[in-house]
């Protein structure tokens, strides 16, 4: 299948196609591509749900070329590799807005980068759509980000909640990254667990441990203090790499008989093929389930897997169901970055191939499902009470 992008991985290159001009998205070409700027890491540890982005982005953009494009005019999206820095996610983010051919941007991976390039976004007027970041300040704070993926308070307390009322946790251990989204997931999972016990619910908050992504490899010790605290659930906000890690040691010091449950990040199969039978049990909260019967899902799974070999989950969901957002404003008569703003704002519920969710502020509520890991690469649906 034909990737309807361009991949840009220099600063140097990026500059000189930026020189060479081309079609602007409101300008004087009226047939000329509309180009989506994509930015997100195609480099580096997170580059795997940069690449994600863009399997979600080429499935939509090829469904909307196949189908005669919008309005004659194709749709085409450029990839600029920010690598999950936030100074590159900032250079990244004022080439884009200054080049008039872009209509708008999807991007990045990291609350820290959607933070970092979110007032460039703002002084430049055009919108960026955010397919999974969770720190509640991207929208809150800055005016032209929308944010696809449930933000960190939300799901925070969402899994909070599931750990003590659905899976009848009463002694509840948190883990997370030592980072804008990590410590946002601490705050507001404790004032959950906390709010829950003082209604007279019987659980309590027995661990809490951050740890800098990137700077730590040997989990034992972790694993050897949430032990010590006895708890009967570890709620988890982290990476895939970091978690099958930690699952995989915490076998080693005997903490095993535990609920894990964690953020959508661990489903997928990069997260199934490195914890092997480690994960077994592991349990996950997910707007997307990629063996849903719906129609709408069997052929975005099917798309997805053509492209990558993949099967999809949330991150070439959220970033194709971005894109499709763009797509559907543009088809009714947007044509600037100032009409398409205009139009996304009137959005209140959106009606996605993958699903619905309501938008409030710039902001996603839909309803979670209950993963559990099985074993081979095989997820279930969990029916859980509560």
């Amino acid at each position: 299948m034909k990737k309807s992008c361009a991949i840009i991985l220099s600063l140097a290159l990026v500059l000189a196609l930026c020189s060479c001009g081309g079609g602007k998205a409101g300008g004087e070409d009226d047939d000329a591509p509309y180009t989506i700027a994509l930015i997100a890491p195609q480099t580096g540890d997170n580059a795997q749900y940069g690449n994600a982005y863009v399997t979600g982005l080429t499935v939509l953009c090829d469904e909307v070329n196949s189908s005669g494009g919008i309005n004659g005019r194709k749709l085409e999206f450029e990839v600029f590799d920010d690598a999950s820095d936030a100074a590159q996610s900032t250079n990244m983010a004022q080439i884009v807005t200054g080049d008039e051919k872009y209509i708008a941007a999807i991007g990045s991976y990291t609350s820290t980068c959607a933070l970092a390039f979110a007032p460039i976004f703002d002084e430049a007027k055009m919108p960026v759509l955010v397919p999974n970041s969770g720190n509640s300040h991207i929208a809150t704070d800055y005016s032209y980000t929308f944010q696809r993926g449930m933000t960190i308070p939300i799901e925070s307390a969402l899994l909070s909640r599931y750990a003590v009322e659905k899976f009848g946790g009463k002694r509840v251990a948190l883990i997370a990254l030592n980072n804008d989204a990590g410590l946002e997931f601490m705050t507001n999972a404790r004032e959950a667990i906390e709010k829950l016990a003082a209604a007279g619910t019987d659980c309590r908050l027995v661990a809490a441990e951050t740890f800098n992504e990137g700077e730590v490899r040997d989990y034992t010790a972790l694993c050897q203090k949430i032990k010590e605290s006895g708890p009967d659930i570890i709620v988890v906000n982290l990476g895939y790499v970091e978690c099958a890690t930690i699952l995989v040691q915490a076998q080693q010091v005997g903490l095993t008989d535990v609920q894990w449950l964690g953020n959508q990040s661990m489903y997928t199969t990069d997260f199934t093929n490195l914890v092997g039978d480690a994960g077994i049990g592991f349990c996950v909260g997910t707007g997307f389930y990629a063996d849903n019967p719906d129609e709408g899902v069997r052929e975005f799974v099917s798309a997805c897997k053509a492209v990558d070999g993949k099967v999809p989950n949330a991150y070439q969901r959220n970033a194709y169901e971005c894109a499709a957002m763009i797509a559907k404003c543009l088809r009714d008569g947007a044509t600037t970055r100032g009409e398409l703003y205009d139009a996304l704002l009137g959005i209140d519920y959106w009606d996605g191939k993958t699903g619905g969710n309501k938008w409030i502020n710039r902001q996603v509520e839909e309803d979670y499902i209950i993963l559990q890991y099985q074993g081979d690469a095989e997820w279930q649906m969990l029916e859980l009470e509560g």
